[in-house]
């Protein structure tokens, strides 16, 4: 069984990298690290203002009979909007799931060839999805689309969802591209 309590209290946290210290490049790669770690940031936030938002809404349903009005829209948009912030810095920091237990016999070279297909997969399926949620964010204001309750204009969460997206394409053609130099054996 997995202890939650380390063994040494006084060592300290293991640091994230980014991508600057997986590559050793500094420009570009630590940009996009900067970029994509503050809009993680970002979405944890709109967790955090949501969270309250829920307890503010429970304590007034509860005492006063009078919660936030449209709070289950907030809460969903807010989700959406917060979980997508996140799926770059999954991407950036090679976090996604795997399954690795068809491939532990396969050499660092050949499992990396595999992570190049995957990566592109994921540019290419990530990009769709950036340039689809753009239409659509065009759609819904020139139709002039809102929520059931509130009437916030839909247009306006999906747009903050299509920066996320966008990272996630940048991110996901820069892991290729790490993937792509460790197959065929050019560590940079």
């Amino acid at each position: 069984m997995a202890e939650l309590i380390p063994d040494d209290l006084d060592a300290p946290a293991p640091r994230r990298t980014g991508l600057a210290g997986l590559a050793g490049l500094a420009g570009l790669a630590g940009l996009l690290d900067t970029v994509i770690t503050w809009w993680a940031l970002a979405g944890g936030m709109v967790f955090v203002a949501l969270v309250i938002m829920s307890i503010v809404s429970i304590v007034g349903r509860k005492l006063f009979s009078h919660p936030i009005e449209g709070d289950m829209e907030l809460l969903m948009m807010g989700a959406a909007i917060g979980s997508a912030a996140f799926l770059p810095v999954c991407e950036l920091d090679d976090n996604h799931i795997k399954v690795d237990a068809l491939t532990t016999w396969m050499s660092e070279r050949a499992r990396a060839a595999l992570d190049v297909i995957a990566h592109l997969l994921l540019t290419i399926a990530s990009a769709i999805i950036t340039w689809r949620s753009a239409l659509y964010v065009e759609e819904c204001y020139e139709n002039m689309e809102v929520s059931t309750l509130l009437l916030i204009p839909i247009w306006q969460p999906v747009l903050l969802l299509v920066p996320s997206f966008a990272l996630l394409t940048l991110a996901a053609l820069y892991r290729a591209r790490l993937s792509l130099n460790t197959a065929v054996g050019a560590h940079k």
